[in-house]
This record gives structure tokens, sequence and C-alpha cells, in this order.
């Protein structure tokens, strides 16, 4: 290499000009770009999720101010519970006196000042108006009419005052619910999303350097130092990562668009919600991607940079088959992490703790899996050695495997986390839809079933005067502000006065449901668990009802099937008024009596009907499904991350073996032995990551199902696991043997 940095090998250029100059850094990404290009494909689709996510968590919520466009200035009971720096939209209005209509008209600037009624979640108490609004006399601006009204409302305390655009919110309570609603799912779902993306980019990373060894030790013998190597690969890593930010910009804020339209169609996040383009995202993107990116790839250049020049010739081309110390005691250090996770959850006695550690576990057996990913093939391979009695092509299969055990691994991995995150996803679902189902055909011991929206007291008046009925309990479902211990929306329901012991059965553990009176409250085990509310039986516990109203009650019972009728149970004398809807059921439960007769009742009110035990079961099945959307999406998410991360993966990893499939080509391997050995291999690796996800999954699925049902047995049903398995083979079999095809074209 002359002193202009050419490629002259004789002039002793190598020091003079190309290691001064730094262009042999980025050499090899010219010569063999594909390890290379796995890995920016990697940050890209990596940053395309962050920035999806992003746009989904800072989407914008437009709401109309519909009959209050005339108001200048809106005024209404405070529209959230606070606490500290906590704050909680309420889905009801909690209504004003009648009589601040004319206190707001003497105040300078005011027009007019009306109480309006009527509005969606409104109020249902006599002598008091769901929100006032307010005219502003010529020449005073809204903002400044606000200013005023909240100086002659003691600073505005308990009161929202809203112009402008924050009148929509005031216009429509639900919008503000549903807003908070999606930013709890993005908030929920990002980590999620992002770990599985961040995970596969550091395997996808680590296994690019590992594949270039070669280079490095060439490198190494021909005069590099150790800090060159490392430097080297720094800068590589740095432009990978500011690459894939960039590249995934565009795709990311298109699909940021899309995945808010979706969520917005099916009720997630607020009807009219679009996202914008922020290019804020790029720093944060580049700011997550840099470190791993860098990281991952410095650490598995760290062996390549450290051996001798001759002991990095010699392992040019070959892996060592003693697994890394460092590397299996930080992966038997968290395996037994992950066997203490599992412990824990076991002896939890709360359900909230049980579903607090299912993420970690994942998460941690991923990591495990990664780093003990060698050692578990050796292990794999010595134990299907003796067994293997299957020709040449088994037995070449077998010894490519052992010889290449990091890489095999690294094959394996993206294999296993496919079907940990997915089934970890799909199986919590269907443990929770047959958590729930089961739990519904339980509670409900009446013999007859009422639903539908004409149900009120006089409704159940009428069917108590029935011959023959012994029972009779009107049940609402509502949400509710807890705080265990911060603040948060919680779902439950209300209960007709009267006995209820024989009409339902919740599973109680502690106290008794027999009847529940004013001043009483049940909870759910979950709620009651030292993880949230940390009461029992004879404490005293506050709960905001829908429209802010506190009301504390003493806990009389504390049940197990929660996902019947949430985790809060309140007698109907304290929230009536309070719930944002007239005085009404969504059911009403009945003893005794003829099934005849209560058709006829059913019969002369609007959209009743009478619902047998099938039929309830079928709606709580179709509810499930309507409620399982978001779930369901973020399934489909990982699946297309693990997919993409699988192929990408298992395509580099089998092009850069174009050397061994040459070379067995000139020693006279035909192509049916070479492509029996790689469909060997690729058995061996879509086995074994299934082998690996399922363990790890089986960890999560156990924790999340005994903190709903009591049980560690997951609800697994046959046919979708036999889909995921056959789904995530296929998907590691065919980019293998598709790879094959165009090596041996070569």
């Amino acid at each position: 290499m002359s002193a202009t940095g050419t490629n002259d090998w004789t002039t002793g250029g190598w020091k003079t000009g190309g290691w001064k100059t730094g262009s042999w850094r980025l050499a090899g990404l010219r010569r063999r770009p594909g390890p290379v290009v796995g890995t920016l494909i990697a940050a890209t689709l990596t940053a395309v999720l962050i920035i999806a996510a992003l746009s989904v968590l800072w989407s914008h919520t437009p709401a109309s101010p519909g009959r209050l466009a005339s108001a200048d200035v809106v005024v209404a009971g405070d529209t959230k519970v606070r606490s500290a720096d906590i704050s909680v939209p309420l889905p009801a209005y909690r209504g004003v006196p009648e009589t601040l209509a004319a206190d707001l008209a003497r105040v300078p600037g005011v027009a007019a000042a009306t109480g309006e009624t009527g509005f969606p979640s409104g109020t249902h108490r006599p002598g008091v108006v769901d929100l006032v609004a307010v005219k502003a006399a010529p020449g005073v601006g809204p903002g400044t009419l606000a200013a005023r009204i909240k100086t002659a409302l003691p600073g505005g305390a308990g009161y929202t005052i809203a112009t402008g655009a924050d009148r929509g919110d005031l216009a429509d309570p639900t919008v503000a619910i549903d807003r908070s609603t999606g930013n709890e799912f993005a908030s929920a779902v990002f980590p999620l999303l992002i770990g599985s993306a961040l995970f596969a980019l550091a395997g996808t990373t680590a296994l690019s350097v590992n594949m270039r060894r070669g280079r490095f030790a060439l490198l190494r013998a021909i005069g590099a130092k150790r800090g060159q190597i490392r430097t080297a690969i720094l800068l590589e890593q740095a432009l990978i990562a500011l690459a894939g930010t960039l590249l995934g910009f565009l795709p990311g804020t298109l699909l940021g668009f899309a995945a808010v339209d979706i969520l917005a169609g099916h009720g997630i996040l607020p009807p009219g919600a679009t996202a914008s383009v922020e290019l804020r995202v790029i720093p944060i993107v580049l700011a997550i991607l840099l470190p791993v990116c860098v990281l991952s790839g410095m650490a598995a250049a760290r062996r390549a940079s450290r051996v001798s020049p001759a002991q990095a010739v010699r392992e040019g081309q070959t892996e060592s088959r003693r697994p890394g110390v460092i590397r299996t005691l930080l992966g038997l250090g968290v395996a037994a992490g992950v066997v203490v996770l599992d412990f824990a959850t076991m002896n939890q006695n709360g359900a909230g703790g049980q579903l607090s550690l299912a993420m970690p576990m994942l998460l941690l057996g991923m990591t495990a899996a990664a780093l003990l990913g060698p050692v578990l093939v050796r292990l794999s391979v010595a134990v299907l050695r003796p067994l293997v009695r299957s020709g040449p092509s088994a037995r070449l299969a077998l010894a490519g495997i052992r010889a290449l055990p990091r890489r095999t691994s690294s094959a394996i991995v993206p294999v296993a986390m496919a079907v940990a995150m997915t089934g970890a996803v799909q199986f919590s679902d269907t443990t929770i839809a047959h958590a729930t189902t089961t739990q519904a055909a339980r509670s409900v011991t009446a013999e007859h079933l009422l639903e539908g929206p004409g149900l009120d007291a006089v409704a159940a008046d009428r069917i108590r005067a029935l011959p023959g009925v012994t029972a009779v309990a009107g049940v609402e479902t509502t949400d509710l502000v807890v705080s265990d211990p911060d603040l948060r929306s919680a779902g439950g329901a209300v209960l007709s006065a009267g006995p209820v012991g024989g009409l339902l059965d919740l599973g109680v553990t502690a106290g008794s449901l027999a009847e529940l009176k004013p001043g009483q409250i049940a909870l759910s085990a979950l709620e009651a668990s030292p993880d949230a509310m940390k009461v029992r039986v004879g404490s005293k516990v506050k709960v905001y009802l829908p429209d802010g109203t506190p009301y504390s009650g003493t806990v009389s019972a504390i049940y197990a099937r929660s996902l019947a009728l949430g985790d809060v149970l309140l007698p109907e004398a304290a929230a009536t008024g309070h719930t944002g809807t007239a005085a009404a059921y969504n059911r009403i439960l009945v003893d005794g009596g003829d099934a005849g007769q209560l058709k006829s009742v059913a019969a002369t009110l609007p959209g009743v009907q009478v619902v047998d035990k099938q039929g309830a079961d079928a709606r709580v099945q179709k509810d499930n499904a309507m409620n399982n959307f978001g779930d369901n999406l973020i399934l489909a998410v990982i699946a297309v991350l693990a997919a993409a991360t699988m192929i990408n993966t298992l395509v580099v990893s089998t092009l850069e073996r174009r050397r061994q499939v040459h070379m067995l080509g000139r020693i006279g391997a035909e192509r049916r032995q070479l492509r029996a050995m790689f469909a060997w291999q690729a058995g061996f690796v879509a086995l074994g990551g299934i082998a690996v996800g399922a363990v790890v999954c089986a960890g999560t699925l156990a924790a999340v199902d005994r903190a709903f049902t009591g049980s560690p047995a997951p609800h697994v049903p046959a046919g979708n696991a036999v889909l995921i398995a056959v789904g995530v083979a296929a998907l590691a079999v065919v980019p293998i043997m598709a790879t094959f095809r165009r090596l041996v074209r070569g």
C-alpha cells in the first residue's frame, strides 16, 4: 500500500499509508458485506419498531367541542382523581351545583352562564348539572375570562376550566379515558417490543463480528494492534447504528401512522387520533441503538483482539471447542436467577407479584439461553451422536455443528426467541380467556339470567313479584379508581341490595359475600394482595366512584374469581347517581320462578332477553375475542420481528459457509449429500430452538396462570402449539435450504 493508501503489499504501505489513514478498517465492509448487511437490517428493523412505538405514544387526539362550540369557557368539576404527581381521568362527570351558573354570571366579563346536562356519562342527581357553559362579553378574550373565573372560584381548586381545544375533553369524558388507555397500552408494549428487538439486534451484531474472526486473525498476524481492532469495530458499529436510524425513520413513521389508525379503529386509542412526524425521535433512536451495537460488537470481538497473532491465524477458520469460561459463568448465573424468580413466583402471596415477575423471567430466560448456547449445542451433539444412524450426511452435519458451536447457537437463539415470545403472548391470552370463561361459568349460580339495556330496579321488582321467585339481584359493571398503592383505573361491579350468596359464587377465600351492605366493600385476591392494597377482611378501604366521589368501606369479603365481575364490588346504595348512567343493571340474576314467565316480562322490556348458561358463556367468549385485539396486535408484531430476525440470521450464517460447501464439492461430495447435510443441520437448529424456546416460555406461562387461576398449568390449545411449532420450524428450515441452493449454484 502506497503512501496515498493504495493497496500495494510490496512497499510496506501497511505501515506508511493504510494503517495511518484507517481505510483498512472499512475494507471488510466492501469485500464481504454479508454479516454487516445482516446487522444493518436488524438495526433498521429495531429503529422502525422504536419509531412506530414512539409515534403511538406521542399520538395526538383532537376532541370536538360539540355542543360546547359556542361557549368561550367551560367550567366542570375536576375531571381527574389526583394524588401527588399521579392523576387518573374519570369516566363520568363529577357535576357542579345548579347555582354555580348564577355565581359565574356575576364574574366581570361574563355575558351569560348556563348550566348544561344530558351529556354522555353525565350526572343523575337532583340540583346538580354536568357543567356550566360561559359566554364572554364583547372585547373579553377566553383566556382573560378563564383567569377571572379561576380567581372567583378560590383558585379554581376542584374545578376544570377549559377554553379552546380543551373544551372537547369536557364535551365527552371518554376521550380522555381512551387517550389514557392508549398511552398505558403503548407504555406497556414499548418495553416488550423494544426489548425483543434489542435482544435480536445484540445477537445479530455478535454473530456478525464472530463470523469475521478470520479477518481479525489475519490483521493481528500482520501487525494490527488490539486497540486498532477495537477501534475498527467501534467505527463500524457506530456507522451501522447511524445508518439503521436514518433508514428506519421513514418506514417507522409510516408504520406509526398505520398503527395509530388501527388502534383508533379498534377503540384502544380515541377516534380521530393521529400520529405526527417527530424529528426528535432520531437522536432518541440513535441513543438506544448505538450502545447496543457497540457493546455487543466489542464483547464479541474481545477474544479475537486479545489472542496472540499465531493463535489468531490458527483459529481463523475454526472455533474453539471449549466454551468461554466467562460466558458460561454468566450464563449459569442468569439461569440461576431464572430458577430463583421461578421459586419466587410460586411463593408469592399475591397474584400481582407473580405477574410482575413474569416478564423478567422471560427476558432472563432468553439471556441465559443466548449465553449458554454453545454449551447446550455441544451437549445436544454429544447426546445425538450415538443415536444417529442415517449415513454420512447426518454424521457430517453433527460434526459441523460440533466444530462451530457458537455459530450454531447464534442460529438457534432467534428460533428460540420466536417460540418464547410468541408462545408467551399467545398462550397467556388463551390462559386468561379460558380462565375468564371458566370463572364466569362458575361464578353465576343463579337459575336464570336476564341481560339487556332495559333492566333497572323497577324490572327487578316485577321479577321479584313473580310466583316461585326466591331471590333476585341486579348487577351493573362499572369502572372505578383505586390506590394500590398508586392511583389506577380498575374494573368492578355494583350489586343491588339483598342476598346474593345463592346467585353468585366468586370463590370467596375470606369473609362472606352472602349480602353486600352499605359501608362494605368486597375485593379480589389480586387487589387485596400485598402487592396492591395490602388489606384483609375488616380493613378500611377508600376507592373513587366513576365521578370521583370517594367511598370508604370495610372489606367484608375477598374472592378469587375476579375475571368474572372485576376487582371491586360495591353496594348499589353507595354508587347510585355516581356512575355516569341512570340507575340500571347490565344483568339480573334470578333463582326460582318459571322461565316462561320471565320471558314474558323480558318481552315487555326493550332489548332484554333471558339467557341460558350456554348463551352467557358464548357472550363471554365473544367479549374475550374483542378484548384480545391489542394482544393479537402485539403477537403479530413480535411474530414479524422474530421471523425477520430468524431469516436474517440464518441466511447470513448459511452464506458464510460457502467456503465449506466449495471445499466439500472439490473433494467429491455430491449435491444430494450436501443437501442432506444442510437439511440435518436445519432440522437441528429448528428442533433445538423450539425446545429451548418452549422451556423459557413455560416459566412465564406458569407465573401468569398461577396469578389468575391458582394453578401453574397454563391452557395451551394443541392446535395453536402445533401451528407455532410448524411455523417456526418452516421459517428456520426454508431460509437455510434456500440459501444452500444459491451456494451450490455457485
